[in-house]
């Protein structure tokens, strides 16, 4: 089922997008095992791990890829100003625990006034998994249903189910490596990574600025700089972010989006960091902005 060209996402669209998803999701359901789904013309997915073999009381990650037909993208943990973020839910073995996904840096997509994050090509999202403290000498299956949203000049919600098996031990194993194991690297790589640079926030009405302080040291007067906000509705991410040098830091004026009325003391996001190109391939670091320290007030 398709969908016209996406609308801004207001907070009554979001709404509209998300309770869509819920009734149009099922039509291209599928299965995979232990390899790519044919559950759409556009994506399909498979679920890898990072070791075959795992024991008692053991972490090991766990990785859904999405392969997109050019062209096509689907989204980040916030998607922007359209769209829908992937989402996993897993059928774990007895005793397995799993953490929250890990997102890699997205890409920026503009269309006209509207700005979302997302993914091309192929992209994997990581997970933690932890083994209970004592295991069988079996396989054992982790199963995973992913939603989300595939889009070019229509969007088409996307569903699939796939699974992965490992071998557990009694006790733990020397550790055998995945044939996917440069997957995982990579993936790794398109990480955020925890920000070296100390930050506060200064909020108004209509903008705000974020202050990195020490960044200009790090950063060559030739290079970009985006932010991109994790939570919808905080940041208008269509406007312009105007940078500005102060001795060794950074301002950042950012202008508040469709949830301005609301109470801002905390913003957070990734701060990418690379060349002007457009797109977010940088390296990103995550960014935890909060109220109290900065000395920089927005105009307006």
């Amino acid at each position: 089922m398709a969908s016209n060209r996406r609308a801004p996402r207001t907070a009554a669209t979001a709404l509209a997008i998300s309770l869509g998803s819920v009734v149009c999701t099922a039509v291209h359901a599928s299965t995979a095992e232990n390899g790519p789904a044919d559950e759409s013309p556009h994506v399909t997915i498979e679920a890898l791990v990072d070791h075959a073999d795992v024991g008692p009381g053991e972490t090991f990650q766990v990785a859904v890829v999405q392969h997109i037909k050019p062209g096509w993208h689907t989204y980040w943990i916030n998607p922007g100003d359209a769209g829908q973020a992937t989402k996993l839910n897993w059928s774990l073995p007895a005793g397995y625990r799993i953490d929250d996904v890990q997102w890699p840096v997205a890409e920026v997509f503009r269309s006209g006034p509207i700005v979302s994050y997302g993914y091309e090509g192929t992209v994997a999202l990581l997970q933690d998994v932890h083994t209970p403290v004592s295991v069988t000498s079996k396989s054992a299956t982790l199963s995973v249903e992913a939603h989300w949203l595939e889009c070019q000049d229509i969007c088409i919600p996307g569903q699939a189910r796939a699974q992965v098996s490992v071998r557990q031990a009694g006790a733990p194993p020397a550790g055998t490596a995945s044939p996917a194991k440069a997957l995982f690297q990579r993936t790794r790589e398109r990480l955020p990574k925890s920000s070296p640079w100390r930050s506060s926030l200064v909020v108004s009405p209509k903008k705000v600025v974020v202050t990195l302080y020490g960044l200009a040291h790090d950063l060559p007067s030739e290079s970009d700089l985006h932010f991109l906000p994790l939570t919808w509705g905080q940041i208008d991410n269509a406007a312009a972010q105007q940078v500005q040098r102060s001795g060794a830091d950074i301002l950042l004026t950012l202008t508040r989006g469709d949830l301005r009325a609301a109470p801002l003391d905390r913003l957070t996001g990734i701060l990418i960091l690379g060349p002007g190109n457009g797109r977010s391939q940088a390296q990103g670091f995550q960014v935890d902005a909060t109220t109290g320290g900065g000395t920089a007030a927005p105009r307006n």
